[in-house]
């Protein structure tokens, strides 16, 4: 599984516009292997406000982590 942190990592590894705001916490797929993109850790910094969404992504993608070990047993 891949992270990226912010919309500039997520728009040069998928190849397409996305919109950071709106797409955060969502998965795609880079040859077959799952992607979600969320907020910039300087994005964090500049907006306190982010902090919540970026940790709710971060559990979304643990979950779904988890849910790919699990299956590879």
């Amino acid at each position: 599984m891949i992270l990226c942190m912010g919309k500039v990592a997520a728009e040069k590894l998928l190849n397409e516009s996305i919109s950071i705001n709106s797409q955060h916490g969502e998965f795609f797929r880079y040859n077959e292997i799952p992607v979600m993109p969320t907020y910039h850790p300087s994005a964090l910094l500049r907006n306190e406000s982010l902090k919540r969404p970026a940790w709710e992504d971060l559990k979304l993608f643990r979950k779904k982590l988890d849910e790919l070990e699990g299956s590879q047993k």
